[in-house]
């Protein structure tokens, strides 16, 4: 017998949207290079998604659209203590199967998730599977050869699930375009997708009006999920000119006394793969900076790091002030500034405060930092004099349309690798940054802090926040020359030490064109590439 079949209705944004000028900080003369054509995430009420769902309607069974925490509070066990300080060695079921890590995720997401429903009363199994779909509205596409339907994917695989997402345009058969299964085969390889962002190409067919977007689900065990947020569909960008010519830097972070050994290979393989750099990008912790450092400690350190430096071509250095350079107990904050300024200046930066612009280039770069004389904990340090002059120069570049590189050592919560744990939540001047910074979508945020590898699918992540620009702003874990990070075993909300050793020391390179920048992450041990991502300039017109 047929199982009934129920619809559920929720709201979510569903209008095409395009930016204008001002928030381009374009012209307004042709279409953006990359043009935004609907914006499908799950927070608004500006249109409805559907859900169908097989089988006896139930909380939680098959799509759900759930704020994030709730979510995560819904799959917290019942009756199991769960604090870190009190219940070790955890329960199993404690770490969520992985539910929090999805770092990109903001708001509401949309969630089909077998474990919470079963826990909460619904019946999964071999009898009664869970075969949901998700459909969004018509996205219009006239006109377009080409779009690409770019989300935020968070998927753990449970035996024989599977997820599809398909288009159907002007109401015809659907095509498939992603799969997600146990087959390695499948875009997951047949694994666990953790906080990735998807972004597939699709042609379209001439004449073609309308497309529709369905992601479906498919499981029949009482486990694992798949949640999916920031849904947009967008022009793709067009080819690189043949002979255009970029602004390069090269970039690395967290060196410390555990990444020297890498600095002078990082140093080479920045040399090969960016040998016209403008500019080289330290993100901070330049020294270890031990609680108990002396001013002849903390000097030495640095000279220990110019010394890897030495017999290395290299162009101006940029630096970030980072907490460990600023970590000494027996040094007041303004004497370990002051080592910090003389340290950049030696090396081309000519600054006389941790926070500055420098146009390489003709590249803006905008770097922030911890202050001395600033009376507040750390991460917090950062004057009113220091907020006026970030919101007053990333408001000056957008309308000049270009895109920034704003430098910070730490990074947001809720953004990039790790940034889900609770070392990294936002503290009140933390929020009054990001909020300055996310009506940018012309910004590129570069944060190091977390030592988490750039081989992790969320190294990057585009961040809309609340009451900024619709597009976000692009955030990059620029990886660490030092330890590398990843979960704690023994606490789901926090982090350790991924081995006894740095295993992947990640270094970048960014190029920097008229209607995009280019940043790829290598591996310095290998000198393999890891990753790549082009951010469209959003004020670039055809």
């Amino acid at each position: 017998m047929a199982h009934p079949r129920h619809l559920l209705a929720a709201a979510a944004a569903a209008l095409v949207l395009l930016p204008t000028a001002a928030e381009a900080g374009g012209n307004g003369h042709g279409q953006p290079v990359r043009q935004t054509l609907w914006r499908g995430d799950f927070d608004g009420a500006r249109g409805a998604w559907s859900v169908q769902t097989d089988g006896t309607p139930a909380g939680w069974r098959g799509w759900t659209f759930a704020q994030r925490d709730d979510w995560f509070a819904a799959a917290a066990p019942a009756g199991v203590g769960c604090d870190p300080e009190q219940d070790r060695p955890l329960d199993q079921r404690c770490f969520l199967d992985g539910r929090q890590q999805f770092s990109r995720s903001r708001g509401v997401l949309a969630v089909a998730d077998n474990g919470v429903a079963v826990a909460k009363g619904a019946a999964v199994d071999g009898d009664h599977p869970v075969n949901s779909t998700l459909t969004s509205p018509g996205v219009p596409v006239s006109g377009k050869r080409a779009v690409e339907l770019v989300f935020s994917s968070h998927w753990r695989q449970a035996h024989k699930a599977v997820g599809r997402v398909t288009v159907a345009f002007d109401g015809g058969a659907e095509k498939e375009i992603l799969r997600y299964s146990a087959a390695r085969i499948s875009a997951n390889g047949g694994g666990d997708v953790i906080s990735g962002q998807e972004v597939i190409r699709v042609e379209v067919p001439s004449r073609a009006r309308s497309a529709v977007i369905r992601f479906g689900y498919s499981n029949n065990r009482p486990q694992m999920f798949w949640a999916v947020d920031d849904v947009v569909v967008r022009t793709p960008l067009p080819a690189l000119a043949r002979h255009a010519k970029p602004v390069t830097f090269q970039v690395l972070s967290d060196i410390q006394v555990e990444g020297l050994p890498y600095t002078g290979g990082a140093l080479d393989l920045l040399r090969r793969e960016a040998p016209a750099a403008k500019g080289l990008i330290v993100v901070g912790d330049i020294i270890s900076g031990p609680r108990e450092q002396t001013q002849e400690q903390q000097v030495q350190e640095y000279a220990d790091v110019s010394a890897a430096f030495a017999g290395h071509k290299l162009p101006p250095v940029y630096p970030a002030i980072g907490n460990h350079d600023v970590r000494s107990r027996v040094l007041t904050k303004e004497q370990q500034v002051d080592n910090f300024l003389t340290w950049a200046n030696q090396w081309g930066a000519k600054i006389d405060k941790p926070y500055y612009e420098k146009v390489v280039g003709g590249v803006p770069l905008v770097v922030i930092g911890e202050e001395g004389g600033v009376a507040e904990d750390e991460k917090q340090d950062v004057s009113d004099a220091q907020m006026a002059f970030l919101a007053q120069r990333l408001a000056y570049w957008s309308a000049k349309g270009k895109q920034v590189l704003v430098m910070r050592h730490y990074p947001f919560e809720w953004t990039v690798s790790g940034t889900y744990g609770n070392f990294y939540e936002n503290g009140p001047r933390d929020f009054e940054i990001e909020a300055i910074v996310g009506k940018y979508p012309n910004v590129i945020f570069l944060s190091g802090h977390t030592h988490w590898s750039p081989y992790r699918r969320d190294w990057a992540a585009q961040v809309v926040t609340q009451g900024g620009h619709p597009d976000g702003y692009t955030a990059v874990n620029t990886g660490a020359l030092a330890m590398e990070f990843a979960p704690s075993p023994d606490d789901p909300w926090d982090e350790d030490s991924a081995t006894d050793r740095p295993e992947s020391p990640g270094v970048l390179t960014v190029a920097v064109y008229p209607d995009r920048t280019v940043l790829r992450a290598f591996d310095v041990l290998t000198g393999e590439q890891i990753n790549e991502l082009e951010v469209a300039n959003p004020a670039a017109r055809r």
